[in-house]
């Protein structure tokens, strides 16, 4: 019985990667920098903030590859079944391209933290942080768009807690 269930498993996940083949290296090339990512993170983590090994971040970064993986999967399958799949895998490829920045400027900035000292590593943070920005100018609009949200969420937050302490006094 249990043989019958592997079986059946390994034999749809097999099929699921066959048909999943031609982004394949898209996805590996992003688990290798996720990997490297989160190498990078658990060292800070561990030598910088003095935090212990983090399940919860872990599985908060293992689930963020996860979304990764099943946008680009999604994204392959309806372009391939709607007869565009150049432009499904070119929309895959530019996603891909994506995560990838932010995985990078993440590295660069916790090597930073781990490696004060080093001016190359500061240097390459900077351009990998600005440069960007100014070359692709919708990743500084995000950043932009991003910040004002955190800073009304904020705001928000110490109004709320000042009208709970209001009606509780």
């Amino acid at each position: 019985m249990y043989d019958a269930i592997k079986l059946t498993i390994i034999t749809a996940t097999s099929a699921l990667l066959a048909y999943l083949q031609p982004v394949h290296n898209a996805m590996l090339v992003l688990f290798s920098i996720f990997l490297i990512d989160m190498g990078i993170g658990i060292a800070t983590d561990l030598m910088i903030n003095k935090n212990r090994l983090s399940k919860k971040k872990f599985m908060f970064a293992f689930k963020s590859f996860m979304i990764y993986a099943a946008i680009i999967a999604s994204i392959y399958v309806v372009g391939e079944k709607m007869g565009d799949l150049d432009e499904a895998l070119f929309i895959d490829k530019w996603i891909t391209y994506a995560f990838i920045y932010f995985y990078i400027a993440n590295s660069f900035n916790n090597l930073r933290k781990l490696f004060p000292q080093r001016r190359a590593i500061e240097f390459l943070d900077f351009v990998i942080g600005l440069e960007f920005m100014k070359r692709i100018p919708a990743i500084g609009e995000f950043l932009k768009y991003e910040k004002e949200v955190n800073e009304v969420n904020e705001f928000k937050e110490t109004n709320d807690e000042k009208n709970i302490d209001s009606i509780n006094n």
